[in-house]
């Protein structure tokens, strides 16, 4: 395994751990509720992890193939096509991944130099719960560069299911 696909398994492994983190924080609120009292932002924080959940799944994502396909557009094309095509829609996903890692990475850098902090009873740092969203989209760059460079090779980019578990 390389390092690349190293570093999407862990950006997976922490989508997953934020995932966890929402249903300990929605369980800690359930059973603090049930004593009489509340966990103080759970909402906030089960928020922010919704978003590292996405943001930090989508390099993995794209590895392991389960992204959104439009499969029956290459049905329909014929044999030769298919190649270029796979060109096309990697440099297309691949510019549309630059643009928006270039704007979340200057969304948290602006919040990192405004000093934003969250508005809830915990004063957290905006920036911290923002970073997430940029390590995930730079990342997904990272992924469809590969990508890209792999179809110009006629190597395989996604791997299978059975291959995620194995490497």
């Amino acid at each position: 395994m390389t390092f690349l696909h190293r570093l999407y398994r862990l950006s997976g492994l922490l989508s997953a751990t934020a995932l966890v983190l929402i249903c300990v924080l929605i369980m800690a609120q359930v059973i603090a509720r049930n004593f009489g009292s509340t966990v103080r932002d759970a909402e906030e924080f089960a928020a922010w992890a919704m978003a590292a959940a996405g943001f930090l799944g989508l390099p993995y994502a794209l590895h392991c193939g389960s992204h959104i396909r439009v499969e029956v557009v290459m049905r329909f094309i014929p044999q030769r096509l298919h190649q270029p095509m796979e060109v096309l829609v990697s440099v297309i996903g691949l510019l549309l991944a630059a643009y928006l890692a270039w704007y979340c990475t200057a969304f948290v850098i602006e919040s990192y130099q405004f000093n934003e902090v969250s508005q809830g009873l915990i004063a957290v740092p905006l920036w911290l719960p923002q970073l997430p969203m940029a390590i995930g989209t730079i990342l997904l760059v990272v992924a469809f560069g590969e990508r890209l460079v792999r179809v110009l090779r006629h190597e395989n980019f996604e791997i299978g299911a059975g291959e995620a578990r194995s490497e």
